[in-house]
């Protein structure tokens, strides 16, 4: 009898378990149907975008790590007058590029999308080894633990507001002073081999490209100086994809005149760029923006 009871509880707490699954996957279910793969970084960078005064963004920048390592907005501002935001999250992948850039063109009309390309090597899904089934099967069946970083999300706005303000006013971009340099040689060794961008990227990029296209937003594929991340393979790769696709591909592993110094303008041993790198980024891009865009000098005549 005893063991009738214990049995019962045991089915009890099953039954309660799963109508809790039931319930919380309706409320960690996406409203707007995008598949992501980290929810918590689409859902936090596009309120920051929306956070920001309607139409009021020139230019966005897209990717991973190092978007928000290599573009400046502040910078940006005060040299050219252009206003900017970047949107870029750590390890980006191109679904959830195109679910923030899709939630941007809510409130934003900018005239420049800038998509730094290492996230264009990133795989949506990597395969593992040794696949665990019985999650891939809990995922696809209970969105609460597909979308377990919204669980972050909720316990985030118990946390204090000093870190979002301060991303905020940086519009996007992580200062970062330290310097540890890159002591290697030449990356980008000359070769005719290539990095083929994955089908599956390429599908997001053409949602990417169409989503630009309906409103009227040029992209740009932009390759920022990265010794780690970056190799002449990748380049061509890139530049076949651009091709493809007539996108404007711009490489400053490759541009002299940019003038990197990899002594003093990478903070990690060349893997990203720190604030005196960023600099010289940002000015490169503004000037890039200054000769090819009719982009407004938004600065008060006072500021210049």
């Amino acid at each position: 009898m005893k063991l009738n009871k214990n049995i019962l509880k045991c089915a009890g707490f099953l039954l309660g378990l799963i109508i809790l699954l039931i319930a919380t996957s309706y409320f960690f279910r996406r409203k707007d149907g995008l598949y992501v793969y980290d929810s918590l970084s689409v859902s936090v960078k596009s309120a920051d975008i929306k956070a920001e005064p309607a139409d009021s963004l020139d230019v966005l920048f897209f990717g991973d790590s190092e978007s928000y390592a290599a573009f400046y907005p502040n910078y940006l501002y005060s040299k050219f007058g252009y206003t900017s935001f970047v949107c870029g999250t750590a390890a980006q992948k191109i679904c959830d590029t195109y679910a923030i850039l899709k939630n941007a063109f809510e409130t934003q009309s900018p005239k420049i999308i800038v998509l730094e390309t290492n996230c264009l090597f990133r795989k949506l899904k990597p395969k593992e080894k040794k696949p665990d089934l019985a999650m891939d099967y809990l995922t696809d069946t209970f969105p609460a633990f597909a979308n377990h970083t919204m669980w972050k999300g909720w316990a985030r706005k118990l946390l204090p507001k000093s870190r979002d303000v301060k991303r905020r006013k940086e519009k996007g971009f992580i200062v970062r002073e330290n310097v540890i340099p890159y002591k290697g040689g030449n990356y980008m060794r000359k070769t005719k081999k290539k990095c083929k961008v994955p089908k599956e990227i390429t599908a997001y990029l053409e949602k990417i490209i169409d989503l630009c296209e309906e409103n009227n937003a040029t992209l740009l594929l932009v390759s920022t100086p990265s010794s780690k991340n970056w190799n002449y393979k990748k380049h061509n790769g890139t530049k076949l994809c651009a091709d493809t696709y007539n996108i404007t591909y711009i490489d400053l592993n490759l541009d002299k005149s940019i003038n990197i110094d990899w002594s003093s303008d990478t903070k990690d041993g060349g893997d990203h760029l720190n604030l005196a790198g960023a600099k010289k980024v940002t000015k490169f891009m503004g000037k890039y923006f200054r000769e090819n865009f009719d982009l407004t000098d938004r600065r008060d005549k006072k500021e210049k």
